[in-house]
């Protein structure tokens, strides 16, 4: 008895050298493309580290012995259950007060008593560069407190908040510590 042999047909069958090319190019592409977006995405996480007051604000107010007190500044500014450490003016007449909230966010504020102005940065966590709000406070001597009478929101166009996060670290870096 004779066998025969039937010849399978498999069709178009890909070979091992063509699916090596394809994983390469594959790799290939997802380095050229993936590498530089993590690596775009690093250095976004890294400048707003720099530029955040987060940390510096936190230990400041941690190490310096802040306060649980009630502030003059709590109705303005939301500074209400906060951990606050408050820097009285010297002849300026600024004020500085750094405050750890509820919320483990943080706010610098910058009050200069002469002129009635203040600025507030506020930074929710480490990664987030701070929101800005400056304008006007006026002394309420019955209520003994603090009151925004015209305030604003600067979102880079005013510059307020890149000058007083500079100032804010000048002031760090000498008087401050």
């Amino acid at each position: 008895m004779a066998r025969t042999r039937k010849k399978l047909d498999l069709g178009e069958a890909i070979s091992f050298d063509s699916v090596l090319t394809i994983l390469t190019v594959l790799l290939v592409l997802r380095m050229v493309f993936f590498v530089p977006m993590v690596n775009l995405d690093k250095a976004k996480t890294e400048a707003s580290k720099k530029a955040g007051i987060w940390d510096t604000t936190a230990a400041r107010v941690l190490s310096h012995g802040g306060t649980l007190t009630n502030t003059a500044y709590q109705s303005a500014l939301g500074f209400s259950k906060a951990l606050v450490l408050e820097n009285r003016a010297q002849a300026s007449g600024v004020v500085w007060i750094e405050a750890l909230l509820p919320d483990s966010s943080v706010a610098v504020l910058r009050h200069d008593r002469v002129a009635g102005s203040f600025v507030k940065l506020h930074a929710q966590s480490r990664a987030e560069l701070p929101s800005c709000q400056f304008g006007l406070l006026r002394w309420s001597p019955m209520e003994k407190q603090w009151f925004t009478l015209s305030d604003s929101v600067d979102y880079g166009e005013h510059g307020v908040s890149a000058a007083t996060l500079a100032e804010y670290r000048t002031w760090i870096s000498g008087v401050g510590k």
